[in-house]
């Protein structure tokens, strides 16, 4: 089952999300480790790598956006509250857009250093700087913005996690399942 139904997520939804879930919490491991480390050739490597995989997610990001255009989303189970589905819809909006904003924010970093930051992908090829001109204190603002949209995004990821679980275990709706296997509904049944 490739597609999504109105009752279940289909294969390429549920590898987008968890592909992108793992690659962000790579990215989050290698930018919090980077900064602490002390010798540069080792941390010049982990910033190349924290850079080509923030292109990698943006262009994830942006196949997933035109799949999402053309592909339904399942309904939320029937049992949420009207204020919880709106809550439900708007963290995952939230979730989504950081994903984007994220790796552009990163971008931004890395066009304001000039030439002090290396900014191939995956040391294939370069993508150009966004003509913002060369300012460390503008890089050091996009930095910290960076930082900070990162932290909250781990946050609201827990919180989606831990809201996941609820339905699962809790409330007992099926719902991890149905992000983890192909044309699952709601409870457990198939389509």
């Amino acid at each position: 089952m490739i597609l999504n139904t109105e009752k279940s997520y289909g294969l390429v939804s549920i590898l987008f999300h968890w592909i992108m879930a793992v690659l962000f919490l790579i990215q989050f491991w290698i930018g919090l480790t980077m900064e602490s480390e002390r010798d540069l050739a080792v941390k010049q490597a982990m910033l190349a790598r924290h850079v080509s995989i923030g292109e990698l997610i943006l262009a994830l990001w942006l196949l997933r956006i035109v799949w999402m255009l053309f592909n339904r989303r399942p309904a939320l189970p029937q049992r949420m509250e009207q204020g919880e589905r709106r809550l439900a819809r708007t963290s995952h909006f939230v979730l989504l857009a950081l994903l984007g904003i994220i790796p552009l924010t990163g971008w931004l970093v890395v066009s304001t250093m000039g030439g002090l930051l290396p900014f191939r992908v995956f040391g294939l090829f370069a993508l150009p700087r966004l003509g913002l001109g060369a300012s460390l204190h503008a890089a050091g603002l996009w930095t910290v913005f960076h930082a900070f949209l990162a932290y909250f995004m781990l946050i609201l990821s827990a919180v989606h996690a831990l809201a996941a679980l609820r339905h699962q275990f809790t409330l007992k709706d099926g719902l991890i399942t149905r992000m983890l296997l192909p044309g699952r509904s709601l409870a457990g049944k198939e389509n």
